[in-house]
Parts: C-alpha cells; sequence; structure tokens
C-alpha cells in the first residue's frame, strides 16, 4: 500500500513538469496557399507533443471571418496564430502582431479586442521570434480582428529538408511561451 502511495505521489509532483503543455490548445488560421501536406504534417507533429490542435481557413471578407472568429472564440483556446505556412524556394520567417489599440468605452469594438491581450500576444511573439532569431513587427493585422485570445501573425516558408527543423523551432516558441509562468511558482 505504502509503495503504491508513493508511486502516485511521484507522479502527482512531476507530471506537470513532463505535460506541463499537455493541456494547452492552439489555433492555427490558415492564409495564403494553404499547402495542405506541410499543415498536416504540423498538426501530427504538434498533437504528438501533447497539443491540442484546430485550424480554420482564413476568409478574406469581414462577413466571413466574423463568423469563423465567433467559432474560434467559443473554444476557449490558449493561443491563436494565423500563418502563412509551407514549403517554398527558401527559407524566411516573419513574426507580427497586431496594433490595435484599446478603446475608452466599456463595450470593446471588434478592432479593440485584441487589444486585451496586447501583453500576452506580445509575450507569444516574443518566444517565436527568439527561436527563429527574428525581429517582431507590427502592422494593423486582419486575421486577428475579434479574437478572443493571445495572438500573432506568422509567416514562415521553408525548404523541404528543413522542415523538422521548423516543427522544432516552432514547438520550442510555443513551448517557452506556455511555460513561462512556472519559473515564478517555483
Amino acid at each position: 500500500m505504502r509503495i503504491k502511495t508513493f508511486i502516485l505521489i511521484v507522479i502527482f509532483f512531476f507530471a506537470p513538469v513532463f505535460y506541463s503543455h499537455g493541456n494547452e490548445h492552439i489555433v492555427f488560421y490558415r492564409l495564403g496557399a494553404k499547402d495542405g501536406v506541410a499543415w498536416d504534417q504540423l498538426k501530427r507533429y504538434l498533437g504528438a507533443k501533447g497539443y491540442r490542435i484546430s485550424i480554420f481557413d482564413g476568409a478574406d471578407n469581414i462577413e466571413k471571418h466574423v463568423e469563423i472568429v465567433n467559432r474560434i472564440n467559443k473554444l476557449k483556446a490558449s493561443a491563436f496564430l494565423a500563418m502563412d505556412f509551407g514549403v517554398g524556394e527558401k527559407d524566411q520567417v516573419m513574426v507580427a502582431i497586431t496594433r490595435a489599440k484599446r478603446g475608452k468605452g466599456t463595450i470593446l469594438a471588434i478592432d479593440e479586442l485584441p487589444a486585451l491581450y496586447a501583453n500576452e500576444s506580445r509575450e507569444l511573439s516574443s518566444s517565436l521570434a527568439s527561436v527563429f532569431d527574428k525581429g517582431i513587427k507590427e502592422f494593423p493585422l486582419f486575421p486577428l480582428l475579434g479574437v478572443d485570445m493571445p495572438g500573432v501573425f506568422l509567416k514562415i516558408s521553408f525548404t523541404p529538408e528543413k522542415t523538422l527543423e521548423v516543427f522544432a523551432r516552432l514547438h520550442e516558441g510555443m513551448q517557452r511561451y506556455f511555460k513561462r509562468g512556472m519559473k515564478d511558482e517555483r
């Protein structure tokens, strides 16, 4: 009986170390060419790492975008990544956050909602930019309009031989973001 209790206690205390991102839900908003093979590989790779993944195709008009964002916001996910992602002729990475500003009123407009998560979005973008050795750009980003969670825009193009390296770096950036508060708790 004591051995079982000891094993359960050890598992209870060490499980967060090994599965710290297991409950994290990432929403991807596909933009650009939508390379199906690369997206499928990414979903399988991150799924094997313990993340829950949802992928939505981006919209090119505001009505369709609002409809999609309403479905996304109901998921209560941990992070939103609007991504133009796929195999290309050369390796390119761009990380961007929105310039959205919060208004003075108590009811936020659709273009002010991303400002609620400005600090978290900056942390997410910093985590991702650092693993790719890139800077962070600021733009008025249509894909983040109305998104009720931390979000960034990524443009990642890579040669076929760099596929696993890109996946590993993306995973490392996400892991850094999700583990950012764990140092303070210890």
